[in-house]
């Protein structure tokens, strides 16, 4: 199982010691490009404003990401949650210039925009919290971009009007001035993180252009993508970067050692016991999982449930869908299972996957019932993977026949059955269930449950079939020896050709007054029958081969409820006498 995404190749920055003094990595050591991993559109249109609100600075305090969109004189700090992109609120603030870029001071715990134009030495700080301006703060330079490195106690901003750069204390006096390099490309934001220091620079596909803390130019790395790149920012070792072309669209990037686009895959015993250490995936680079280590006492292992850390979503079926996608845990009809050390390369973007053990128990019990007939419950405890035939006799319903058995396991209170328009049964919740699977009597079944008990309840179906119009039996089925067959509302007429035929149970048969004709075959190869009953009048169209039984069955006519011998059914040689005995009763019974 594998859900393909596009692919994106890690870059990154490397390290190398020479004579035993850090040195500059060399340019060749740096991957040739920035991979770009897209996260969400429209983020402007996610805090509620339109495509004409341009992105500008961004930043993160670790749990929220802060965006601001400037629409001429008018600028929106909006507030992001910083794992799952969700929008959270903004506030609007006035007279804050181009808001050109953000970054967040983790020591005094504040906002700190860099305003650019018009106000290119003027930095604005933001309460978090409230996204409240707290002050304005006039600074020496002119600067177009801000970035705050804790450990360093240090801001690196970039220099309005050039590609030079400075470095600041934390009440924002320059400690330090170097010359940048001429890039030709539109100086855009920057960040910063213990080693490096990044400026993003847009003008063809964009670029990311690396420093180190002395000033020495590390490398530029081609961004490729064309609309135009407004900020960069980190949370962790994971590093973000938005761009702007009538709309705002968030990527995370790929371009060194500490941001690889990477996920871990952490595991959980799902029930079970033991410990496994979680799984690296850079994204892209096919990855084996871990082989399950949990134990379950009972139980075998059945594969791992997938749930993303980054929404809480997991990986499954929703009710009806032959797709399997993430889903809200109550979204989910059936999971979708990654198999023991499973090959995974794109599973996410960012984040985590939680793999959760799924189990099968290696025994279920099976319960088969009589339903509204009678018979003794059939219980039996089944390995897994053992097989079971389904009772053919033993339940009986009178005037009926065991026709199979309906399902429900009672893990889940599923049923089995068939949704509509489908013609392959499932485990259904009743309430989808269209037609209920019907087990056949004698059918052999295994693994119908993963866990508890699977309850099978007998379905019986009428003895008899009549034609469409009701005025033709055309099979008795039964397995009674005294068959009286019913009138059918007063609409049976006719006993159809092999109405009643190979059956060796029956010894004696009652024909309801209403049937006036017997069909040829009618009755055919019923060895034990001994007696035929007329509750009326015996019928005088009846065909003369409407028996073949190989021997006749003494005839009787009922009166008030007492059976007169007539004669013999069973052969073209006993039904003339038949019918005249019979005519003969009949007329004294008249008179």
């Amino acid at each position: 199982m594998k859900r393909i995404f596009r692919f994106a190749v890690c870059a990154a920055l490397c390290f190398s010691l020479l004579a035993g003094c850090c040195a500059v990595p060399f340019a060749a050591a740096f991957y040739k490009k920035v991979d770009m991993l897209h996260i969400e559109s429209h983020i402007e249109y996610d805090a509620g404003l339109n495509e004409y609100a341009t992105v500008q600075g961004a930043c993160s305090d670790g749990k929220y990401a802060y965006f601001a969109f400037m629409n001429g004189a008018v600028c929106n700090i909006a507030r992001f949650d910083a794992r799952t992109w969700e929008y959270i609120e903004k506030k609007q603030i006035i007279n804050m210039g181009h808001s050109n870029d953000i970054t967040y001071n983790s020591d005094k715990d504040y906002l700190v925009v860099a305003n650019n134009a018009p106000y290119y030495d003027v930095v604005t700080l933001i309460n978090p919290d409230t996204l409240e301006p707290i002050k304005d703060v006039k600074i020496k330079e002119d600067i177009y971009s801000i970035a705050y490195n804790a450990k360093r106690k240090t801001y690196v901003v970039g220099l309005s009007g050039t590609y030079d750069f400075a470095l600041l204390d934390s009440d924002f006096k320059v400690t330090k001035k170097f010359k940048g390099v001429n890039t030709g490309y539109t100086r855009q934001g920057g960040d910063c993180d213990d080693d490096y220091i990044y400026f993003v620079q847009s003008g063809g596909n964009n670029i990311l252009v690396v420093y180190d803390y002395s000033g020495n130019h590390i490398t530029d790395i081609p961004m490729d993508d064309p609309d135009e790149v407004e900020n960069i920012f980190h949370i962790g070792g994971e590093y973000y970067t938005s761009l702007f072309y009538y709309g705002s669209t968030l990527y995370r990037v790929g371009f060194s050692g500490f941001s690889d686009i990477s996920y871990k895959v952490s595991y959980d015993a799902g029930g079970g016991t033991g410990e496994m250490e979680a799984t690296t995936v850079s994204y892209g680079t096919k990855t084996k999982l871990r082989p399950c280590s949990f134990t379950r006492p009972g139980y075998f292992f059945a594969g791992w449930q997938a749930q993303r850390t980054q929404d809480s979503k997991v990986l499954g079926y929703a009710n009806g869908s032959s797709e399997f996608e993430w889903l809200d845990e109550d979204e989910v009809f059936n999971y979708q299972l990654y198999d023991d050390e499973e090959t995974v390369a794109t599973t996410v973007k960012f984040g985590g996957v939680k793999m959760t053990a799924a189990w099968i128990a290696e025994e279920y019990q099976i319960a088969v019932d009589c339903g509204d007939g009678e018979g003794e419950t059939v219980e039996d405890t089944l390995g897994y993977y053992q097989t079971h035939t389904l009772p053919e006799e033993g339940f009986t319903k009178e005037g009926y026949i065991l026709d199979g058995y309906t399902a429900r396991r009672d893990v889940d209170d599923r049923v089995y059955g068939y949704r509509h328009g489908s013609s392959t049964p499932e485990w259904l919740y009743e309430s989808d269930v269209d037609v209920p699977y019907l087990f056949a009597p004698g059918e052999i079944v295994k693994s119908l449950t993963t866990d508890g008990t699977v309850f099978l309840t007998a379905q019986y179906k009428y003895a008899y079939t009549f034609d469409e119009s009701g005025t033709t039996l055309i099979e008795y089925a039964g397995v009674d020896e005294d068959v009286v067959i019913p009138d059918n509302d007063g609409e049976l007429t006719t006993l159809g050709e092999n109405a009643i035929k190979d059956n060796e149970i029956i010894t004696d048969l009652h024909i309801p007054a209403g049937v006036s004709r017997i069909d040829k075959h009618a009755v055919s190869n019923c060895p034990h029958l001994t007696g035929v009953y007329f509750d009326g009048a015996v019928p005088k169209d009846i065909d003369d081969d409407s028996m073949d039984n190989g021997s006749a069955a003494m005839a009787y006519t009922v009166i008030d409820g007492e059976a007169y011998f007539v004669g013999f059914f069973g052969s073209k040689q006993t039904l003339p006498l038949l019918r005249s005995q019979a005519s003969a009763l009949a007329h004294m019974r008249d008179s």
